[in-house]
């Protein structure tokens, strides 16, 4: 149960902040390498925890309930018993640090395996229109083959760690035999003692090699598992306001000042650029220099510029995927900083050059975001109330994907699930799906990137 939890509760969070981090870190950072750590190395905490910790546990009691025993019969010897098995435990103790730094090794090219299934299953179509086939297997290849390596070394580590600490505790256990038998004879301790102390030498042997084998497995677990916990303590570099009440208070008194302002004049620009400069991490040149731009309300305004030029950064950091580097952003005379993903979601609405749908239905892709406000009669489960449906309707009528009427051409429904990113409609209807999700929101700024 704790095992299960335990899985549960780190996928959980590391999936949440995952979804927090900036848009950077995706740049820098392939999906197949999330999802590995998502599933694969989240699965080895939670056998740590069901299956490892249990058996040492157990075991690290049978080694004090016999050590007492052996204290109790003969102290000196059970001090000679405790000292071999010291030596066991040393030796376990460095076989298990070498195994957690080859684990996460290990862990690191399986993520990176994943990746390049996930990208080439992705890119199928592209990869057979090309014929790159032998080059997405030949790179996969070769990624599990340097995993394969690494995995012979971890065999040949344990194997090696076995010979070793069986071999000292047979030699362990011939010593006691033998001082054992020099006691009998001299009589210095009654045979019955000596038959006890033989027994619980075994127990405790027993169990003290088990709990060095599974320190060592918990041990390599942690190294598989150590970038999971890294992405869960990870900071967003661009992340909503840390003191929120403190900010929204603030937000509230600038509101009430635009809005005073905007009743005696309406030069208060709603989207205002002071000398603002993007730079991405992984380029030396900045996306956007020195920017200064005020766009007003009713204002319609065209970005125009050769390829590259900026544009798409633009509408990105008025969408606070990114921060200036210099300079400011700000909505309604508020930067864009003290406001949260929320507040700025319930504003600025895009619509992408490249329309992202979920795998769901043609309703869900367009009310995404919008939490359902009814219960089905039937299921009991929650669902969209008659109003959104209308909302819906009359929001893909006028984004030209009507369905309803005769001019629904393609037999489409509000309930038509669109399929793995959209693929069942082309790129116009998904982007004529992408303008219906906006317009239903009927926001304050409406970005437009390319639409066609």
């Amino acid at each position: 149960m704790s095992g299960t939890r335990a899985n549960y509760n780190v996928r959980v969070k590391l999936h949440r902040n995952l979804l927090l981090q900036e848009a950077a870190f995706f740049d820098n950072t392939e999906c197949g390498i999330l999802l590995s750590r998502l599933n694969n190395d989240v699965n080895k905490i939670g056998m740590v925890i069901s299956f490892h910790v249990n058996i040492v546990l157990r075991q690290l009691a049978q080694f004090l309930f016999g050590s007492v025993f052996l204290l109790r019969i003969q102290p000196k010897l059970a001090m000679a018993a405790f000292a071999g098995i010291g030596l066991v435990a040393l030796v376990s103790k460095i076989y298990g640090e070498f195994t957690r730094a080859l684990a996460e090794r290990v862990q690191e090219l399986f993520a990176r395996s994943s990746a390049l299934a996930e990208t080439s299953f992705s890119m199928s179509e592209t990869v057979r229109a090309f014929d790159g086939v032998s080059i997405e297997t030949d790179k996969y290849e070769a990624s599990q083959f340097d995993a394969l390596q690494l995995e012979e070394v971890q065999a040949w580590a344990y194997g090696s760690h076995k010979f070793v600490s069986d071999t000292l505790q047979a030699s362990l256990q011939c010593m006691l035999l033998f001082c054992c038998w020099a006691l009998g004879r001299s009589g210095a301790l009654p045979a019955a003692k000596l038959t006890s102390f033989l027994f619980y030498v075994n127990f405790v042997l027993e169990s003290s090699n088990e709990v060095g084998d599974q320190w060592a497995r918990i041990q390599t677990a942690i190294g598989a598992s150590t970038n999971v916990f890294d992405l869960i303590i990870r900071v967003p570099a661009v992340g909503d306001p840390r003191h929120i009440g403190h900010t929204l208070l603030e937000l509230n008194a600038a509101q009430e000042i635009i809005s005073r302002v905007k009743k005696s004049s309406n030069a208060e620009p709603i989207i205002k650029m002071s000398n603002m400069t993007v730079t991405y991490g992984t380029m030396e040149k900045p996306a956007l220099n020195g920017v200064n731009l005020d766009i007003n309300e009713n204002d319609k305004v065209a970005i125009v510029g050769r390829s590259g030029s900026g544009k798409s950064s633009m509408l990105r950091t008025i969408l606070r995927f990114y921060d200036p580097s210099s300079g400011t952003c700000a909505l309604e005379g508020v930067d864009l900083r003290d406001l949260t993903r929320k507040q700025i979601a319930s504003k600025i609405v895009v619509v992408e050059q490249e329309p992202q749908l979920f795998p769901m239905s043609l309703m869900e892709n367009v009310l995404y975001g919008i939490e359902k406000d009814s219960i089905d009669d039937e299921s009991g489960e929650k669902c969209y109330s008659e109003k959104y449906r209308v909302a819906v309707t009359e929001a893909l009528s006028l984004a030209g994907l009507p369905v309803t009427g005769e001019d629904n051409q393609l037999g489409l429904e509000l309930d038509t699930r669109v399929g793995e990113g959209g693929r069942t409609l082309s790129g116009g209807q998904r982007q004529r799906v992408a303008i219906a999700r906006a317009l239903v929101r009927k926001p304050n700024v409406l970005l437009l990137d390319e639409p066609t």
